[in-house]
């Protein structure tokens, strides 16, 4: 069947041509095999060139667009990735050293090992967070009770502290999923399926802080206000720009406090020194199976890895700024 040709058929014709190739000039997404000077029966090799040429092109950037906003982001909440990416990542390492201890991986468990490990996971996040801001006491917090000191003792500001303890909590929260995601099979496997908190086949110490049972809750608070306080006499004192040469380690010191600080006395406590290290785990452990008593076993103690922590450092704040600054 033909249809013959009028004048305002071929205007209508013409102007769909210019309008969709109008639109795929300004959409490098739109296909490039249906713009009108690629549809001629006569298309040869050198059009088919051009063609795979304008693709790559629109690709190259559509790609650039979204590296383009990435980095946007990046620079418009960079301390917030910072602190988030480094909490998490302290989190994943510190509790897949508690799973390797809770689950018998090993053939002896050993509060070194913890010890040794949390250390190192402290080091690997400073190492990835440190460098966020060039600015005293801006990056690598990781940690609330070192957020609300710098801004009681050294100026840090009150607008970022929300900020930083918000990035924190989801950070170690993410980074609890994250581990789980990877031993899941292996928690299963210890306890068969039945989650439980305390006892022998108990897993949620795996990712919250749970005392010995003989441990009463006076001395876990005493713990934890004292490793907190002395956690942050060490960061403070080893960034402080006369003292050199630990001044250029920090990391490194602060690394070595935290293995130290365990070492003596973590046990007594389930060492958290670090209220976002508890409460992240600890709010994932809650939904993830262990349910809600995580929050009131042993007299409520998620209370004391919550609040020992922040009263630690501040006193450890106050002492520097007092006796040593």
């Amino acid at each position: 069947m033909f249809f013959w040709s009028t004048p305002e058929t071929r205007t209508a014709a013409s102007l769909r041509d210019k309008t969709s190739t109008a639109a795929a000039e300004q959409d490098p997404l739109i296909s490039i095999e249906s713009r009108p000077q690629y549809n001629s029966i006569g298309s040869s090799g050198s059009s088919q060139k051009h063609i795979n040429e304008d693709l790559t092109t629109a690709r190259k950037t559509c790609y650039g667009n979204l590296i383009a906003n990435l980095r946007s982001f990046r620079v418009k909440h960079r301390e917030f990735l910072a602190e988030f990416i480094g909490t998490m990542i302290l989190i994943l390492l510190t509790c897949g050293i508690s799973a390797e201890e809770t689950l018998h991986i090993g053939p002896h468990r050993s509060w070194l090992t913890v010890s040794f490990g949390s250390g190192l996971s402290v080091l690997v996040a400073v190492c990835i967070a440190g460098h966020v801001s060039k600015k005293k006491y801006n990056g690598a917090h990781i940690n609330p009770a070192v957020t609300i000191t710098f801004w009681a003792f050294s100026g840090f500001p009150t607008r970022k502290v929300p900020v930083y303890i918000l990035a924190q909590l989801l950070g170690a929260f993410t980074g609890a999923a994250l581990l789980y995601s990877i031993i899941e099979p292996a928690i299963t496997q210890f306890d068969d399926g039945t989650r439980q908190i305390l006892g022998e086949f108990g897993t949620a110490g795996i990712f919250g802080t749970y005392p010995p049972l003989y441990v009463g809750i006076g001395s876990a608070v005493a713990s934890e206000v004292i490793g907190t306080a002395l956690l942050l006499l060490i960061i403070m004192v080893s960034g402080h720009p006369n003292n050199i040469p630990f001044r250029t380690a920090q990391g490194l010191m602060i690394a070595a406090g935290v293995m130290t600080i365990s070492l003596g006395l973590g046990y007594t406590s389930g060492f958290s020194i670090n209220p976002a290290r508890d409460m992240g785990p600890r709010f994932f452990t809650a939904i993830a199976g262990w349910g809600m008593d995580v929050f009131t076993v042993h007299d409520y103690y998620s209370l004391v890895p919550m609040l020992a922590p922040l009263l630690g450092g501040l006193i450890g704040g106050l002492i520097f700024t007092v006796f040593i600054d």
